[in-house]
């Protein structure tokens, strides 16, 4: 495999990635819906991470690659998986928090390298579209940690009243 070919399939991934996320953030945002602050922020991610993939789809196609459809329908699985994977628990909010907060670290260092990767091949417009992403990526992650404190002391009390 040489390295536009790397590059390809490192896109798939975050394509990947991302298309996993979608489900898992539209079940958070349905937890979410007792927070209107939360539930906006997580809806407007997930219509950021549509975007997100169809902008990585792109870049993939303009290297002269295919979307992996084995990638795809594993991430698909993946995002109900994770998407219901907090459901059984109280503190839902703070695990979905935790998660998100992850998720986001992990796209925004996903990113990083991808960026890095496209401009070492010469490839600056796709260095320029995956920086726009990681943009979002940061911001949903600093929105995320700013909202944890509270998340886990709402948790912490409403656990002593049941």
């Amino acid at each position: 495999m040489n390295s536009r070919e790397h590059l390809i399939s490192w896109l798939n991934d975050a394509y990947s990635m991302e298309k996993s996320l979608e489900e898992t953030l539209e079940r958070h945002a349905k937890d979410a819906e007792g927070d209107p602050e939360m539930h906006a922020r997580i809806t407007q991610h997930i219509e950021e991470t549509r975007a997100q993939a169809e902008t990585v789809q792109g870049c993939i196609e303009s290297l002269g690659g295919k979307v992996s459809k084995v990638k795809s329908a594993l991430a698909g699985m993946m995002g109900s998986v994770q998407g219901m994977a907090n459901k059984p628990a109280g503190d839902t909010m703070v695990k979905n928090a935790l998660a998100d907060y992850s998720a986001e670290h992990f796209e925004i260092a996903s990113y990083r390298a991808l960026i890095d990767a496209a401009r070492t091949l010469g490839e600056e417009q796709i260095a320029q579209k995956l920086t726009a992403i990681l943009r979002q990526e940061e911001d949903m992650a600093r929105f995320l940690e700013e909202r944890l404190p509270g998340a886990v002391q709402k948790a912490l009390v409403e656990a002593d009243r049941d």
